[in-house]
């Protein structure tokens, strides 16, 4: 699937998404990825989301986020809601989506000048 790029001041806007691979700035990578306006992490070491924990929540509230957005592949799959107690004691705002969804939603929130975390499962 391609996006239509508006009038958004990052490079870190993503292109494009199908399973398996993510375009960001004319280069298309294939592993799960962390990506924010100023700065794309690739790598994010995550296999699937039943590893999610406290721990790698953490490592990405780090960054401080207005919002983080989780893209859990092809289909949407909740962590326990507990875990996002940190999110709601800082005031970030947090979704759970399939990672198709995560890409748009990343790039509306990148277009309103948020600064948004998408953790990317590819």
């Amino acid at each position: 699937m391609k996006f239509a790029q508006d009038q958004i001041n990052s490079k870190y806007v993503i292109e494009a998404y199908e399973p398996g691979r993510i375009q960001v700035a004319n280069q298309i990578f294939r592993d799960n990825m962390l990506i924010m306006p100023d700065r794309l992490l690739q790598a994010w070491d995550m296999s699937c989301m039943d590893d999610f924990d406290g721990e790698q929540l953490q490592a990405l509230l780090v960054h401080q986020p207005d919002v983080l957005i989780l893209g859990t592949g092809r289909t949407q799959i909740f962590p326990h809601p507990s875990l996002f107690a940190a999110c709601m004691q800082a005031g970030i705002g947090w979704e759970v989506m399939p990672t198709d969804a995560a890409c748009r939603t990343y790039n509306i929130l990148l277009g309103e000048d948020r600064r948004v975390l998408a953790a990317l499962i590819l």
